[in-house]
């Protein structure tokens, strides 16, 4: 029997999506690949809208009728524009918030214009992944293609379905999606570097998942840049649940999701496997949920329970997952019933039988598919014992991928994890395009693409004259070399950033004013350095490390000097700790910390609005707490200090949650604003 000649419309609702992996730079390739194979008038890419979501409504309506723009953006911050919010969800928020309930009160056109337009189409574009295979015989043997089986558009060239992904499913389309992954690259680059660095070829597909101290950093919440665990509230779940083998790693990855947390499944699995809970198994299906200690967390568990409690088709299962999902209650029901009926076949009591239905009904609403769960854990398991194993590699590769954001996070985890690598301040002679380790003395060098001001035109002029000519010896003969396109710009840059440190000889940071005023006065002919440094902090090293920060993200700051020097409040600047210091302070002592504003977030709570913000102290981040009361204090907008240096004082205690040491408010808490 031929496939043409069956009709999979008897068994499958639909045709399974086939996604696909690969490294950013190859996804086009793969998409060329489909296009040659199968033809021209065989496949194309999938169309799909962009919908005027209600933050895209607000906004557009405002700016139309003339509200300022910066009202509007603080009014809409909170709205997530990725979630698909309904007319209602809109009015239930503004119920909720004081600043939406009066906006919708003033503005009642906007409102009423916004109960039409969303969810509208507002722009057609086509999906970076999708792609439709169609077959070139139809089921009676007819020639067919593309053209003939559904509506096709052209946009930029490209042939593009007009339906979207969700029609073309209905349709019965095969349907892949080549996505682009960025952690495959980073990948590729930390095997390359191992492979430079040790001369050791690794296949990936042959590291062991029995790595123990791996699993001792995913306990630890040491998840810092590793594929799927690098956000705060899953460092905070590995603390939870400990993970000790792979599994583990998948069920978390199923689990960390909003419906099954929104069921405290998640913490049901850590209370369970850490021996804080009992596991409850449900009728006939232990062998089935054993893995996850009782719970349902995989649709593969849910179509086993059908299969083999139910005495159901394994397509049947599959179908019931579908029904539950698309809320098709009538064809739900009748196979709800026939398992119920089959389970009871089996030995299951009947109760028990409603009761397993019934529990595998809300659970497939939320429930993930394990093997797309297991495939992701893999590589976030890969990305730990790199980390672990190749600590050099995996550092140069992640910082040089981290936005600017990041980099202070990865450099406070490279300090918790004892890596002892040295972080270098960008060099002439040894930095590159890229962030470039050494392994003899294990150090990482700064890029210098990662310096503010210096574009890659003449940054690779300097590669290129450091190339042909070796290293440079001074900053003379270095400017003697170089183009004339490296700019005044982009030399104050690398002066003040730290790239001449080694070969000008400087081993105390202020001595780069020395630097600076060789090359604008002694070597351009300038009459004196501008104005920021011929004050009496110029002659600081905190003064020039803040600099080099300022361009780059990075540099070991003496707050205790800047408090002493900028802060009149004597008492405030003896209660000061370091970074180091700080994780040794007993709980209840009063301090005084300082640091980059790095993160900022408010939230109301029962007695007002409270503020979670994170400062960078030295690469060590510290987690601030200010309880409304002291919020309502302060006159400073600590929303807008973001990037500001601040020194704050508060009570330490330990946040038993996240197993941290905290900073929290008090009635007599001081901010300090020290740069802004």
């Amino acid at each position: 029997m031929r496939v043409k000649d069956v009709n999979i419309t008897k068994f499958f609702t639909d045709l399974p999506d086939v996604d696909l992996d690969w490294e950013p730079y190859g996804r086009d390739l793969v998409k060329d690949y489909i296009k040659k194979k199968y033809g021209y008038a065989y496949s194309c890419s999938v169309g799909t809208y962009t919908r005027m979501k209600l933050k895209t409504c607000i906004k557009d309506f405002s700016k139309i009728k003339g509200i300022p723009f910066a009202t509007v953006n603080k009014l809409t911050k909170d709205i997530d524009d990725q979630v698909d919010y309904t007319f209602t969800d809109f009015i239930s928020y503004a119920t909720k918030s004081k600043q939406l309930y009066n906006f919708v009160q003033d503005n009642p056109d906007i409102v009423h214009m916004t109960k039409y337009a969303l969810n509208v189409p507002k722009a057609e574009s086509v999906h970076p992944s999708a792609v439709i295979i169609v077959p070139k015989e139809n089921s009676k043997g007819e020639k067919t293609n593309l053209f003939n089986l559904m509506p096709i558009k052209k946009i930029n060239g490209l042939l593009v379905s007009e339906w979207e992904g969700k029609y073309t499913e209905s349709a019965l389309f095969l349907k892949e999606d080549v996505l682009g992954l960025s952690q495959l690259s980073k990948f590729h680059d930390i095997l390359n570097l191992i492979k430079k660095n040790t001369s050791k070829v690794l296949d990936v597909n042959k590291i062991k998942f029995d790595d123990q101290e791996v699993f001792k950093y995913f306990q630890r919440g040491w998840c810092e840049d590793v594929f799927q665990f690098g956000t705060v509230g899953l460092m905070n779940y590995c603390k939870q649940v400990k993970p000790t083998e792979l599994s583990d790693l998948i069920a978390m990855t199923a689990l960390f999701r909003p419906g099954p947390m929104d069921s405290g499944a998640h913490l049901d699995y850590a209370a369970i496997k850490n021996g804080k809970k009992k596991p409850k198994y449900d009728y006939g299906i232990k062998n089935i949920t054993e893995e996850t200690y009782s719970l349902l967390v995989y649709q593969e568990q849910m179509m086993s329970i059908i299969h083999q409690l139910g005495g159901l088709s394994l397509i049947e299962a599959e179908n019931a997952r579908k029904y539950i999902k698309k809320k098709k209650h009538k064809e739900l029901n009748a196979l709800g019933d026939r398992f119920k009926e089959g389970a009871i076949r089996n030995g299951c009591p009947s109760d028990e039988a409603d009761k397993i239905w019934k529990k595998m009904n809300a659970f497939s609403g939320y429930s993930f598919n394990k093997s797309h769960a297991a495939a992701y854990s893999v590589m976030s398991y890969w990305s730990q014992w790199f980390k672990v194993n190749y600590p050099l590699e995996f550092w140069t590769t992640s910082l040089q991928y981290a936005k600017e954001e990041d980099i202070p996070y990865r450099l406070a985890e490279m300090r918790k994890t004892d890596s002892d690598i040295e972080v270098r301040p960008p060099d002439v002679n040894y930095s590159d395009k890229n962030f470039t380790c050494n392994k003899e003395d294990n150090r990482i060098f700064f890029s210098l693409l990662k310096i503010k001001h210096c574009g890659e035109k003449a940054v690779d002029l300097i590669l290129q004259t450091r190339k042909e000519g070796g290293k440079f010896f001074n900053l003379e003969e270095f400017l003697s070399r170089v183009p004339s396109k490296v700019n005044k710009t982009v030399v104050k840059a690398l002066i003040i950033s730290g790239a001449f440190d080694l070969i000008e000889d400087i081993s105390v940071i202020k001595d780069r004013k020395k630097i600076l005023s060789k090359y604008l006065i002694d070597i351009r002919g300038e009459k004196e350095l501008p104005e920021q440094y011929c004050g009496s902090d110029s002659m600081t090293n905190a003064f020039w490390i803040m600099e080099q920060k300022k361009l780059t993200g990075f540099g070991e700051v003496d707050y205790e000097n800047y408090i002493e020097n900028l802060i009149p409040n004597k008492l405030f600047s003896k209660l000061y700790v370091d970074n180091n210091e700080f994780s040794r302070v007993k709980e209840g002592k009063k301090v005084v910390v300082a640091g980059k504003v790095i993160y900022y977030n408010e939230r109301d709570i029962k007695n007002g609005k409270m503020a979670s913000l994170q400062i960078d102290c030295n690469n060590t981040i510290i987690s601030i707490v200010i309880w409304p009361d002291c919020l309502e204090r302060m006159t400073e907008d600590i929303e807008e200090l973001k990037g500001s240096v601040i020194a704050i004082s508060g009570i330490v205690k330990k946040d038993k949650f996240r197993n941290e040491k905290r900073l929290y408010s008090d009635s007599s808490t001081k901010l300090y604003i020290l740069i802004k």
